[in-house]
């Protein structure tokens, strides 16, 4: 077995005792996250109780039993000072909806997740809306963006392109690493394709950029190094979770969020070798929000941690110098009052 794969083997019996028996481990409750056991349940009976300012109800009910929903409501509960969420309950009394499934959804869904809309309380804001959550999947979404003026891959290409430039086939309809690099071919049926941009650094490697957008907010998250150029968990080399990003940068990103008209989303974008030029290539309103075991263990962490709290576990200062959870409850005290107003 690989040296690491038997490393996070022995991290998550660990995490799983830990969930248990901390008292005996005199392990600190505040650096333990979420996982499945005994700590983490005591900590969920206890948001059943709370009685908060907002309240936020997360619909996550695609596919069949939801995948970050649960995760993402606890940390909700266990950070936020203002709000309270729930998930897939209580939408008659909530103050804010956020359609929080995965993307593309189906029609069938698309068409239940309006019909619970249509139980909230009249006049409830929705982030996400399920009219607009599949804007980013829809054929003309490049053009669209680039026609706001957000850089992003050219992704029309004529016969005069076929063997000569290089781009990348991605699958319709889906998020990751589902995509290959090639001369350009013509089309492809189930992909689509968009330039390659070549985001090698000064040293030698392939740099993807990824940021996170809430209610007019953009967050800086991590950059991703590797020697391969499609970068991702599995072919990344090393991470860095401060960066700097440019005006620039941080405009496009809220006028995708306005020309998309969605509130929440990741956002991967590469900066172009020659001139640093940011290229925006994937935008997901459903992003993995759980942070790997191996994050910050050498900081005497453990469980599973929202992945907007890297910094915060890795003792590295917030670009904006304000925490993450700041910024969420100022976010949503605005959002549900602009709405409501």
């Amino acid at each position: 077995m690989d040296n690491m794969i038997l490393k996070k083997v022995i991290w998550r019996l660990q995490d799983n005792m830990i969930q248990w028996l901390w008292f005996a481990f005199n392990v600190n409750k505040e650096r333990i996250g979420y996982d499945k056991g005994l700590l983490t349940w005591l900590r969920a009976a206890g948001h059943k109780k709370l009685r908060r300012h907002i309240h936020i109800c997360l619909l996550d009910i695609y596919p069949a039993g939801g995948k970050f929903g649960k995760f993402t409501r606890f940390w909700i509960n266990e950070r936020s000072r203002i709000c309270k969420a729930t998930l897939n309950e209580g939408m008659e009394d909530a103050d804010i909806i956020w359609i929080f499934s995965q993307d593309p959804l189906p029609p069938d869904i698309k068409k239940e997740l309006l019909l619970m809309i249509n139980k909230a309380r009249h006049g409830a804001p929705v982030i996400n809306h399920p009219d607009f959550y599949n804007s980013y999947h829809e054929e003309n979404s490049f053009r669209k963006l680039s026609e706001a003026g957000i850089s992003v891959p050219r992704n029309n290409f004529t016969d005069h392109d076929i063997g000569k430039t290089t781009v990348v086939y991605k699958v319709i309809g889906h998020h990751g690493s589902s995509k290959f690099l090639s001369p350009y071919k013509g089309s492809i049926e189930g992909f689509r394709p968009f330039e390659f941009i070549d985001s090698r650094g000064h040293e030698g490697l392939y740099r993807k950029f990824r940021a996170f957008y809430i209610l007019d907010n953009v967050i800086p998250n991590h950059v991703a190094y590797s020697g391969q150029w499609n970068v991702h968990r599995e072919t990344k080399e090393h991470t860095e979770y401060l960066f700097d990003m440019t005006e620039t940068e941080i405009e496009s990103i809220k006028l995708i969020a306005e020309t998309l008209k969605i509130q929440y989303f990741s956002v991967d974008f590469l900066r172009r070798r020659t001139d640093e030029r940011p290229f925006f290539t994937d935008i997901n309103v459903y992003p993995l929000t759980i942070d790997f075991t191996e994050t910050a263990r050498q900081f005497g962490y453990f469980g599973r941690w929202i992945i907007m709290e890297n910094r915060l576990r890795l003792g590295i200062p917030e670009p904006s110098g304000k925490p993450f959870w700041d910024i969420f409850d100022e976010a949503m005290v605005s959002f549900a009052n602009l709405e409501n107003a």
